[in-house]
């Protein structure tokens, strides 16, 4: 069920899936909302499957990108999200949620979402938040290592939004080389002129590959929910 929809009655004791994206530029090829777009895209099909068990929270698509530098952005600092987070989990908690998995589609959310994790945890004895994401994975499905814009985000989108891709924009890249250091003392700007990190080459857009990515998280995403019911005695 989804969130906007349901009674106060119909949330109670059910598991709570959020996704958790960005507004951010992509390269010239790809929309500024490809993170939530993702994060989305799996969490309403986790949904689908289990609409009397899941409580679908609308997408938080705003998160933290300064990693972008000069580049186009829209979000929040560090501290506001993990306060916003925090306080969001614990009014589920009092809603009668019994835990929300938060389905990350941004890299520049991953150490916050931790922090919030760590930090609503250590608190609560049965209330949980669990964390899926799709930051670091499948590195092995093309030759060049996509961290950003790349051959693997923009595959991912062709499978699930074919139309959001604009293919003649990616002609335009005429560098894709990466100064090293990107991410940790470089931000993206600094690191391609086109704000694509596809480190090793051309950007390859491949629809198989971009399902075969996106339909492996969701069978992930399939267990860890099953997991999260188990330690609720498997009722919800």
């Amino acid at each position: 069920m989804k969130l906007l929809e349901a009674t106060r009655e119909m949330v109670k004791g059910k598991i709570g899936v959020m996704p958790v994206g960005s507004v951010e530029q992509h390269g010239p090829h790809l929309p500024m909302g490809t993170d939530s777009l993702i994060a989305e895209w799996l969490a309403s099909s986790l949904e689908s499957s289990h609409k009397e068990e899941v409580v679908l929270f609308p997408t938080l698509a705003y998160g933290c990108s300064f990693e972008h530098g000069k580049l186009p952005f829209l979000g929040v600092s560090y501290v506001t999200m993990i306060n916003f987070l925090t306080e969001l989990m614990e009014s589920a908690k009092s809603s009668g949620i019994s835990s929300v998995i938060l389905v990350n589609g941004h890299g520049g959310n991953e150490s916050l979402l931790d922090v919030v994790r760590r930090q609503v945890n250590f608190k609560n004895d049965r209330f949980k938040v669990h964390l899926f994401s799709m930051v670091g994975r499948d590195k092995g499905l093309f030759s060049v290592v996509d961290m950003h814009a790349g051959s693997l985000e923009t595959s991912r989108m062709f499978f699930i939004r074919p139309e959001l891709v604009r293919m003649d924009k990616i002609e335009e890249i005429k560098d894709f080389s990466v100064r090293e250091g990107v991410f940790q003392i470089l931000s993206t700007d600094q690191a391609n002129p086109y704000g694509v990190i596809n480190v090793g080459g051309r950007i390859e857009v491949i629809k198989e590959k971009g399902e075969e990515s996106m339909k492996r998280a969701l069978a992930d995403l399939e267990s860890l929910f099953l997991k999260v019911k188990s330690m609720h005695g498997g009722k919800v």
